[in-house]
């Protein structure tokens, strides 16, 4: 996929995904303090939901997911039910799981939204002995619902290792 073309997906993925997003207040109106919070809010989460994956907590992994989740993997647009049908099955079958995620930055985008991303290197073995390696980008839309910041959008890409 061309870069114009990826960078018009994401675009128009965040403006939906931000649209939905009820704002008390303009993102300007955020004082740093409480832009300091959500950050850490969300880089905290991020970091819940990789460790989550390393542990092989399928349950705690899809916990992570806001019930209306989508996703663009790998140029497919697949949602909740595919995501959490998938985690629940293949988790529990990874021997090892070295998740290297590096490079995670979060952008506050309102009171109640913001944006995480990484670059990801990860390396897992399958029951079976199945080698499985890949690396790319990941961004995650996080909206707070209540008082738990949940995953409505991602979009990952995943390469061969170089």
């Amino acid at each position: 996929m061309d870069t114009r073309r990826l960078f018009l997906l994401l675009t128009a993925a965040l403006a939906a995904a931000c649209a939905r997003v009820q704002h008390e207040r303009a993102d300007s109106d955020i004082d740093e303090s409480t832009r300091a919070t959500i950050a850490a809010a969300v880089d905290s989460a991020t970091r819940a939901f990789r460790a989550a994956e390393a542990a092989h907590d399928a349950e705690a992994t899809v916990a992570h997911l806001a019930p209306d989740f989508t996703m663009l993997l790998d140029g497919a647009r697949v949602g909740y039910d595919s995501v959490a049908a998938s985690t629940r099955r293949v988790l529990p079958s990874v021997v090892h799981f070295e998740p290297d995620w590096t490079d995670i930055q979060v952008r506050v985008l309102g009171p109640n939204a913001a944006v995480s991303s990484f670059l990801f290197r990860d390396s897992l073995v399958l029951e079976g002995g199945e080698v499985v390696m890949a690396r790319g980008p990941t961004t995650l839309v996080w909206e707070r619902r209540g008082p738990d910041w949940l995953i409505v959008f991602a979009d990952a890409d995943h390469y061969p290792f170089r």
